[in-house]
């Protein structure tokens, strides 16, 4: 995949949807595009999340540490890994290939360049993940609520 084929998936996901053709064409340079082949895992769950996935083509299945039946799926388009950015972290379920995919993958490294050689991309960058993961917590909120809820009924009824 060539830095033009990375910038066109990168324009079609929407965590860059604020970025001008400028700063997608220098993420673009600084990205790489991996393959992973049907029945394969992009990641499992506890290794070490080091970068930030796009999913240009093809639909992963996230699983459980443990296997079991699928607890979502990515389709193009979706990012994940994001965080990983701002702070190292692990990989809390693992990804299954459930068809050819293809991803474009931005580094910690390659991030830590961004920082140091294009400190508005980088900010940019830095917004953006902050606006996704304020986005995703608030589609969280009843299901959160419902398991703080849950946790506080249980403990109530523990004896002491």
């Amino acid at each position: 995949m060539t830095a033009a084929d990375r910038h066109e998936a990168l324009r079609g996901a929407a965590l860059f949807r604020d970025f001008t053709e400028v700063g997608l064409r220098i993420l673009a340079e600084m990205s790489v595009s991996r393959q992973v082949g049907r029945g394969a895992y992009a990641f499992r769950a506890g290794e070490p999340s080091r970068e930030l996935s796009v999913l240009v083509r093809g639909s992963l299945q996230l699983v459980g540490r443990d296997g079991g039946p699928p607890l979502g799926e990515v389709m193009p388009g979706d990012t994940f890994g994001g965080l990983t950015l701002l702070s190292a972290s692990e990989h809390l379920v693992s990804a299954l290939a459930a068809t050819e995919v293809e991803l474009v993958q931005l580094s910690r490294d390659s991030f830590e360049d961004l920082q140091r050689t294009r400190p508005r991309t980088a900010l940019k960058l830095t917004l953006a993940l902050a606006r996704d993961l304020t986005e995703r917590l608030q589609d969280a909120r009843a299901p959160l609520r419902e398991f703080l809820v849950w946790q506080i009924s249980k403990r109530q009824t523990e004896p002491r």
